[in-house]
């Protein structure tokens, strides 16, 4: 199965500046001229859970929450 494309496009995004961190609505409004928010939000949900029920260093993508903002990060170094 290929992966999709707008998690491409979100993977790119944390790929470009793995040091930092990338709130949820920074993430939405870098796509939302081009994705729907619902898209986003459901991919963002998923790479979420994936983050908290994977050993950190297992997923792609570190998400956190932090004051009631969930942030995201690119948890590779190669």
């Amino acid at each position: 199965m290929d992966k999709n494309p707008l998690l491409d496009e979100i993977e790119d995004i944390l790929r470009k500046d793995p040091s930092r961190m990338f709130s949820r609505e920074e993430i939405l409004n870098m796509l939302a001229p081009r994705k729907r928010d619902a898209d986003i939000e459901h991919l963002l949900a998923e790479l979420e859970v994936s983050s908290s029920t994977k050993d950190g260093n297992q997923s792609d993508v570190y998400a956190t929450c932090r004051g009631g903002t969930v942030y995201y990060k690119w948890n590779r170094t190669g």
